[in-house]
């Protein structure tokens, strides 16, 4: 178990969340993957399955903290993963090791007969008992019972007290299995892999938007028209690489109603880029002459679908009816093993109404007025109530249907059909979810 201090640290980091004073997903990753690294590295962590335990622990505490970053989760799992990873190496050094101490016994006692393996292979042991009996899967079988009891026997002679004390002391040939203790723990030989897997997946998270940057002169070509949606600092960059090599026009939505986009068309025409900045109403009528729209994304789900920022459902319907290719830049961290309108799982948010219609708005103030006049006639009997209403949601969920292609940090892309074995890569079905012990 980590010590207090650790913990503190912990609900540090989880006010923050709260108070939404860790902006984006990326940042909540990072800071869920330093708590990991602190918590796997404590002395006091030793046994790899009491690390599972705290890391499943401390993955729940900061999950809860802020539902909606899916990537929180995503961390825990990608240690979890690499803890699982290093306890399956283990049995085969154990058994290395055992194989080796059994093997040493057979040569002090001589050649045991048993196993397909050896009775084809050519039985010595015991040339009188068998004679010239050729050995086959037809007689095989025969040989059992004699094998068995020599190997019994065999065993037998090894626990005993004779044997365990170099022959001094009595209690004939009978093991005394009551003297078996089990032996002490040692600190676990593999929890330096581990470190080392943590830190690797650190360094992954600090390069996640040059990683996927690499890929964009491979999928943006001379002369065309890229559309894109609102602010991506993801986007942004893959598309400044591209223009290294390649000149295109861009294409940006205003993304209502942060109006995002506004900045997002300053920075690329800044850099060069030819750049038409449109009204959301207008993609439909533009879809037309676009070849490839690349977003970004705040969640990539277990069915091939994503969570993306509100409005960009519909301009993949858009490029659906028009047949343009759909391109979605995701690092691998947002991958999730959750399938949308998952129950008990936190897909979206929402932000302050005032965003949409601010409080000061004559619209906004006839609805006061209204609903403090409607208030006087629910007094009086009358139930009509009249009220305004304003959502405005964080997110959009677009179908897998909706996708023409994936590109990540991981490989050079891969397409939503693809994504069940990105999860059985980076993950383990045990860990999908971390609510379960």
């Amino acid at each position: 178990m980590a010590n207090v201090g650790y913990y503190e640290k912990v609900n540090d980091f989880c006010d923050r969340l709260r108070q939404r004073r860790v902006n984006g997903s990326l940042a909540a990753a990072k800071g869920t993957a330093e708590l990991m690294r602190q918590l796997v590295t404590s002395s006091k962590l030793n046994d790899p399955r009491n690390m599972l335990t705290e890391v499943r622990k401390v993955g729940n505490i900061i999950q809860a903290a802020k539902p909606i970053e899916l990537v929180i989760g995503n961390i825990v799992r990608r240690v979890m993963h690499i803890i699982r990873e290093e306890m399956e190496e283990e049995p085969e050094d154990d058994d290395a090791s055992t194989s080796g101490l059994f093997d040493s016994s057979r040569d002090a006692q001589g050649p045991v007969a048993g196993g397909l393996s050896r009775a084809l292979g050519g039985n010595k042991a015991a040339p009188g008992r068998w004679g010239a009996r050729t050995f086959s899967l037809h007689n095989l079988l025969d040989q059992v019972p004699e094998e068995n009891e020599a190997t019994a026997i065999a065993t037998v002679e090894h626990t005993s007290p004779r044997h365990r004390s170099g022959g001094g002391g009595g209690g004939g040939n009978t093991p005394k299995f009551a003297d078996h203790k089990k032996p002490a723990a040692i600190p676990w030989d593999r929890k330096q892999e581990v470190i080392d897997g943590v830190n690797d997946l650190i360094e992954e998270l600090k390069d996640i938007d040059s990683a996927i940057a690499v890929h964009a002169p491979e999928h943006i070509h001379s002369n065309e028209i890229i559309l894109t949606f609102g602010f991506s600092r993801t986007v942004a960059q893959f598309l400044l690489r591209a223009k290294d090599k390649r000149d295109f026009h861009a294409v940006v939505a205003e993304g209502a109603p942060t109006l995002q986009g506004h900045g997002m068309a300053l920075e690329l025409a800044r850099a060069g880029i030819s750049t038409t900045a449109i009204a959301d109403a207008a993609v439909y009528a533009m879809m037309a002459r676009v070849n490839k729209v690349i977003i970004s994304a705040h969640a990539l789900l277990a069915d091939g679908g994503v969570m993306a920022p509100v409005g960009t459902a519909m301009v993949a319907a858009a490029a659906k009816k028009h047949n343009v290719p759909f391109v979605v830049l995701v690092g691998i961290y947002k991958l999730s093993p959750h399938f949308p309108h998952e129950p008990g799982v936190t897909f979206n948010d929402f932000r302050e109404p005032s965003d949409v219609l601010p409080y000061n708005d004559e619209a906004a103030l006839a609805a006061q007025m209204a609903t403090a006049a409607a208030d006087e006639e629910v007094i009086a009997g009358n139930r009509g109530r009249p009220f305004l209403q304003v959502h405005n949601p964080s997110y959009d969920y677009i179908a897998p249907e909706l996708i023409s292609l994936f590109l990540s940090d991981h490989g050079s892309g891969f397409m939503p059909s693809y994504v069940y074995r990105q999860l059985s890569e980076f993950y383990h079905r045990q860990d999908y979810e971390l609510s379960h012990l």
